[in-house]
């Protein structure tokens, strides 16, 4: 509270003075004689009748249990009577006491006035803490009205001038008439009438049992901490202000004409209707929840432009907020449009939302519209529109019925990615003016990824002449749902579309032109969009994910790893001559690494560009030489491989397009027989398990594991034909069966599962070996070359298990190789092979490979 330095002076001065007057006097009986004079009477015990005093400046002093039997009456003059004896309660005026014009003070802790008390024109003061009066009359001047205990039965009026009012506990029956400044923070009053002036109502704690009501002028009330108002708040004509931070409104909050500003931060509680009145209105709501302004039904903001400010606000019911022309939803604000919000009022008949920085408008099913159906409204999005948050379903709806302006906005969306039928949440603009740039963010709510035909998937929709530029939306994030990349495009395949917006998961066709047909203006993918080729074609062009190429590969890289790790006989062993050994066992070991390109027919016809690293480890644990000379061999191996490799294929529309990287790792385990004739003739039989596990990695950074495992085996002969003395030619077949099983894996975008039909691979070739020595030890050359056919098959990825993507298994390539083995010692054989591959098939392939081993016999 404020009030004048003099003005205070005057209160210290005053009230010392009667304290030190009342003091120093003995107690005696209660004899009033007043004089013409300055009198000073003390009243201690005793009664007295009733008196008027209307000369000089006097002074009563009221203890114990003396008693006035009727009116106490003073004249102009400075005044002061006392009733301030905590101990006794039997003090009283049975009657009024009239101070009379002049600078009056009444200071009462106990006892009783029946009557009223009456200040006239003047600086008075009444500084009550206790005891009982009748009603309070300070009259014209500058007064001030202290309360901290004690009854009021019926009215405390301030009368005219700049007044004080401080009320810390106590009640007040009736009414608190004429005052201007007043600080409340407990007790009771009946009601509160200010009437003219600035007024100033400070209210924080205590209660007004009915309305509290400024007249004209520019007020201000402020209701905080545990108040209660348990009428109106009512302010007439002015710039008035009414801010509210605590407490509770039991009525009405009206602010009637003036450009009024209603601040509501925090807290509190308005159980009934704010209404702002005529004029240019402002109302903040400054961090408030649904469930703190769920009492209040309606804040209106009346005709003129006004202004609605939810700051850090989290507020539902748009029908709560009506005849608003502009809407603020500033710092990190939510308002939950679950209905309609109808912006302006019968003199404006429209309005403007803005959606400011990290604020956000939740929309299940909403409408923003204009008072006025004829004119347009006008939504600013620099924020967020959610259409995803408390929402389990696709199916929402937020019409604008005006215009739509994004700035750097975001509108999230939920949509059942699918075909074109799938439901979508959709921004619906009606009638106004598409601009600015909006980002466009999608959940997929459980949609399994299917090819858009015709339309796509509407998730803006223009209507009523709506219009703007291609560049109004774009998407915030990539799109994704079982096999398909889902791209953003202005307008549809049908007449009408051209101004909505569709996701889409093929690219149109584009038409040839004819000249009896006008040209057709086709889907137009946004900004932001990678590039896409061009369709003349005869249908859709589906947009592949680039994961599916890279999972598309999977089953082709564990054929050609087990297929490297298995190997032939040759490159396992080196020459059988080596095993020619009496029947003597032996342990062996070989290194190998292969680089190869390979493209596989199928739906994205996957190309993988690869290398394979590995090592191989083996004992005989069975040797024996019959008397034909015929030598067996049986044993058991262990062996590591690792394949990396980039990987491309269709993908966003484009053949061949890079699409990521794939590592797949094999450990194995094996078991062979070899049996080798006098002629070394052999038959080698190989069987070869091994566990699958690697790690996958699209070109924009989508993950999954590879876990399986493979069952492989080999049937190989061959049979050498002498050609010279020192060279022989041997014909060679081989035969590989295998199945691999890769596990099932989520990528986060859908599920996915493969499946693999038994890969059948043959093997025909020769062998030109010659018999040599070098530096004394036996060194056996040989040139190989062979066809190696994989039979027709299928390895599938299943996304979802909606969408298949084949990859054929059938392949037929050349391999010309380059091998020798070295005894270095006896029972000790080095050997190795390099050789290269290439297709001879419509395939893509070409490799090389290089291996080098080791036998040791024991």
């Amino acid at each position: 509270m404020r009030m004048r330095i003099s003005h205070l002076l005057f209160l210290g001065i005053t009230c010392s003075a009667a304290l030190v007057t009342w003091s120093s006097l003995t107690h005696g009986a209660c004899a009033i004689v007043p004089t013409a004079g300055n009198d000073t009477f003390i009243c201690d015990s005793g009664i007295s009748a009733a008196f008027t005093d209307t000369g000089g400046d006097n002074t009563l002093t009221m203890s114990g249990t003396g008693t006035i039997a009727g009116n106490a009456t003073f004249g102009a003059g400075i005044d002061i009577v006392t009733l301030l004896d905590a101990s006794s309660t039997g003090m009283q005026i049975n009657g009024s006491l009239n101070q009379g014009d002049g600078d009056n003070i009444l200071q009462m802790n106990n006892g009783t006035i029946t009557g009223s008390v009456i200040q006239g024109a003047g600086r008075d003061i009444v500084q009550f803490s206790g005891g009982s009066i009748g009603e309070v009359l300070q009259g014209a001047g500058v007064d001030i009205y202290t309360m901290s205990a004690g009854t009021v039965t019926g009215d405390v009026d301030q009368g005219d001038g700049l007044d004080d009012f401080v009320m810390n506990a106590g009640t007040i029956v009736g009414a608190f008439l004429s005052g201007d400044r007043a600080t409340m923070t407990g007790g009771s009053i009946g009601r509160v009438n200010m009437l003219l002036d600035d007024n100033v109502f400070d209210m924080k704690g205590g209660t007004i049992v009915a309305n509290l009501v400024t007249g004209f002028g520019n007020d201000t009330i402020r209701v905080s901490g545990p108040s209660y108002i348990g009428g109106n708040i009512s302010l007439s004509g002015g710039t008035d202000r009414v801010t509210i931070t605590g407490g509770t409104v039991n009525g009405q909050i009206l602010t009637s004409l003036g450009e009024d500003r209603l601040e509501w931060v925090g807290g509190g509680q308005v159980n009934s209707f704010i209404l702002m009145g005529g004029d240019n209105d402002t109302a903040l709501l400054q961090n408030l929840t649904e469930t703190i302004v769920a009492s209040t039904p309606l804040i209106d903001g009346g005709l003129g432009v006004d202004t609605l400010t939810l700051d850090n606000s989290q507020l539902s019911t748009p029908e709560r907020y009506m005849s608003w022309e502009t809407v603020n939803l500033d710092n990190n604000a939510t308002l939950n449009l679950g209905g309609t919000f109808t912006l302006g009022d019968a003199g404006t008949g429209t309005g403007t939302m803005n959606v400011n920085g990290s604020s956000v408008l939740v929309v299940s099913t909403g409408v923003l519209a204009s008072f006025d159906p004829a004119q347009l409204a006008t939504l600013n999005n620099r924020g967020m529109i959610d259409m995803v948050r408390g929402s389990s379903t696709a199916s929402d709806t937020f019409t604008v019925n005006g215009n739509y302006t994004g700035t750097d906005g975001q509108l999230n969306l939920q949509t059942v990615l699918g075909d074109e039928t799938s439901l979508s949440d959709k921004l619906v603009i009606s009638g106004g003016a598409i601009q600015g740039t909006t980002d466009l963010f999608v959940t997929n709510l459980g949609g399994a990824g299917a090819a858009t035909l015709q339309d796509g998937i509407q998730v803006v929709q223009a209507i009523n002449g709506a219009t703007g530029p291609g560049t109004a939306f774009t998407l915030g994030n990539a799109v994704s749902a079982g096999a398909f990349d889902y791209y953003l495009f202005k307008g549809g395949a049908t007449a009408g579309t051209e101004q909505s917006y569709y996701l889409r998961s093929t690219l149109p066709v584009t038409p040839l032109p004819t000249p009896e047909d006008p040209p057709v203006q086709l889907p137009i993918p946004v900004d932001g969009t990678p590039p896409l080729p061009p369709n003349p074609g005869g249908k859709e062009i589906p947009l592949y994910r680039p994961e599916v190429p890279v999972y598309s590969a999977q089953l082709p890289a564990a054929d050609q790893m087990v297929r490297a790790t298995m190997g032939t006989y040759h490159e396992r062993m080196g020459d059988q001559s080596a095993q020619q050994t009496g029947g003597t066992r032996g342990g062996w070991g070989r290194v190998y690494g292969n680089r190869s390109r390979q493209q596989f027919e199928g739906t994205v016809s996957p190309t993988l560009d690869s290398s394979v690293k590995g090592f191989q480890v083996g004992t005989d644990v069975y040797a024996h030489t019959d008397d034909s000379g015929r030598t067996q061999h049986a044993g058991l191996f262990v062996g590591h491989s690792t394949l990396k490799g980039n990987v491309k294929g269709f993908n966003g529309g484009w053949e061949d397009k890079d699409a990521g990287k794939t590592t797949l790792r094999g450990d194995s385990v094996g078991g062979y027989w070899t049996l080798i004739g006098a002629n070394q003739a052999y038959v080698d039989l190989v069987v070869m398990g091994t566990r699958l596990y690697g790690n996958n990695e699209s070109d924009r950074g989508v993950k999954m594991k590879t876990r399986g495992r493979n069952l492989t085996g080999s049937a190989e002969v061959g049979w050498p034909f002498p050609v010279s003395e020192r060279w022989v030619i041997e014909p060679q077949a081989q035969l590989i069966v295998g199945k691999t099983r890769l596990d099932s894996q989520n990528d986060r975008i859908s599920e996915v599962e493969f499946k693999a039909d038994t890969h059948v691979t043959t093997r025909l070739g020769a062998r030109l070996r010659g018999d040599f020595l070098a530096s004394n030890m036996p060194f056996r050359p040989y040139l190989r070359a062979n066809v190696w056919h994989a039979s027709a098959g299928d390895n599938s990825v299943i996304f979802n298990d909606a969408t298949r993507i084949d990859t054929e298994q059938k392949s037929t390539t050349l391999q010309v190789s380059l091998g020798a083995t070295l005894q270095v010692a006896d029972g000790v054989n080095l050997y190795g092979e390099m050789g290269y591959n290439r297709n001879l098939d419509s395939n893509s392939y070409n490799g090389q490979e290089a291996g080098v081993g080791l036998r040791v016999n024991f």
